[in-house]
């Protein structure tokens, strides 16, 4: 089959993340989180996972449940050098020229901090459009109205001829369920059995007959 658009997620997907990039934006989580919310720090981390669970991230959980301001939660925790942590990747670039269809990010991250991330990567210029957090908030991946938010934006008609990469198991297997063709992407965690594919890295795209 052929299709006619690719939505990649972003952090972990796109990028490494033995670049230590993830860590340090978890760490700028667990920060906020202590400024919206004192508490023992010890806490931190079954507080995170809760959310996690119940809101498919730390960040929209203390919107919805505390009233803590989400654009200054998400510029708080996505404001730092991302050049201090990835680079150029020409390979990536040259893989993402060769897929013939649009390109999205879908992310739960924060839009600016994408397009430096992208920027840094040399591959902004690769993507026909951005779906980030705001946009899909209080539902981030993997809640099924994320997805279908993304294609209400895009204006992609069919599902089934839409490709979804992700590094985390849930959100591969959440993609499938709504109908994306659903690659899960990285060696951190063991693959989905709902995940159409897998690839190590995401510059082994070449190796999914599929997409080619």
């Amino acid at each position: 089959m052929l299709f006619n658009a690719y939505f990649f997620d972003l952090d972990g997907t796109l990028y490494d993340t033995s670049c230590g990039m993830l860590d340090h934006i978890n760490h700028l989580i667990d920060e906020w989180i202590l400024r919206v919310l004192p508490m023992p720090r010890e806490n931190v981390n079954s507080f995170r996972h809760d959310m996690f669970q119940k809101y498919g991230g730390t960040l929209p959980g203390l919107a919805v449940e505390y009233g803590s301001d989400y654009y200054a939660s998400l510029r708080f925790c996505h404001d730092f050098r991302v050049e201090d942590f990835v680079s150029e990747n020409p390979v990536l670039r040259e893989l993402l020229l060769q897929l013939q269809g649009r390109k999205y990010i879908l992310t739960t991250s924060y839009r600016f901090y994408a397009v430096r991330v992208l920027k840094v990567l040399g591959i902004l210029d690769c993507f026909d459009g951005i779906i980030d957090a705001i946009d899909v908030f209080p539902t981030p991946k993997p809640a099924p109205e994320a997805f279908r938010r993304a294609l209400q934006i895009t204006a992609e008609p069919d599902v089934r001829r839409c490709v979804f990469l992700d590094d985390q198991p849930r959100n591969a297997a959440a993609g499938h369920r709504e109908g994306f063709f659903s690659v899960q992407v990285g060696t951190e965690f063991a693959k989905d059995p709902l995940a159409d594919a897998w690839i190590p890295r995401i510059e082994d795209l070449l190796s999914i007959p599929e997409l080619f």
